[in-house]
């Protein structure tokens, strides 16, 4: 599935048992300047408690950008140009760009790992 289909960050906040929500800011228009009333790109969050770092795991989607972050106390990663995400019920959500090849693991226990 990719990042920008409907319904991939539900999907994604159930395979982690993760608290999603729309962030307090969005993504402007590529297109024009937004105007006052009008919204912009939707960026959403989820968070769900690292059991492996004992802190509390923050990941920002945004969808239109394919771009994923994971934030954990003063540790970050992040991965641009998302191609497609893997989801694997009880143990992960695989974040993946194909060039250059890179993967963004996220466990249902918090552990992150990213190769790239």
């Amino acid at each position: 599935m990719r990042l920008s289909d409907p319904g991939t960050v539900e999907a994604i906040a159930e395979v982690l048992a993760a608290e999603v929500r729309q962030a307090p800011f969005q993504l402007p228009l590529v297109s024009r300047r937004l105007g006052a009333g009008e919204e912009g790109e939707p960026v959403y969050q989820l968070s769900l408690d690292s059991q492996e770092a004992g802190g509390r795991l923050l990941i920002t989607l945004w969808p239109t950008l394919g771009r994923v972050d994971v934030r954990l106390g003063n540790h970050y990663w992040v991965l641009k140009g998302v191609e497609a995400v893997d989801l694997y019920p009880g143990v992960e959500v695989l974040f993946r760009r194909n060039q250059p090849p890179a993967f963004l693991f996220v466990s249902v226990k918090g552990r992150v790992a990213l190769v790239a």
